[in-house]
């Protein structure tokens, strides 16, 4: 069973995803901050973690450089309802593995999951 994390605060829309994917077989487990987000990450060593880039409590890209440093295996997917190019700049130079832009459907969430870790 492939194991993915959420990072992002926005609560509606990460239960629902989490829902999906729970049917669809994975193991989901959410955090709703960057700091939490680590946490769940050195816990559960997830193959995928989706990265929402604007947090409560510090950028997504410092969970992603985490993740790069920490567990270079697992695949990161920055997340945004926004594109700043400098941040997708920054994402990408540190090794983010995809982008998806908000908002997305979630059978494009399920596809770059297998391709991710196919």
């Amino acid at each position: 069973m492939k194991k993915i994390l959420i990072v992002d605060d926005e609560t509606g829309i990460v239960e629902e995803i989490k829902s999906f994917l729970a049917e669809e077989g994975y193991e989901v487990r959410t955090a709703d901050t960057a700091k939490s987000g680590i946490q769940v990450l050195e816990e559960m060593n997830p193959d995928v973690v989706f990265i929402d880039v604007k947090l409560p409590d510090m950028s997504g890209i410092e969970v992603l450089r985490f993740a790069k440093e920490k567990h270079p295996r697992t695949r990161t997917v920055m997340v945004t309802g926004y594109v700043d190019q400098n941040l997708m700049d920054e994402a990408e130079s540190l090794g983010r593995d995809a982008f998806l832009q908000k908002p997305f459907d979630l059978i494009r969430i399920v596809e770059e999951i297998e391709c991710l870790t196919a």
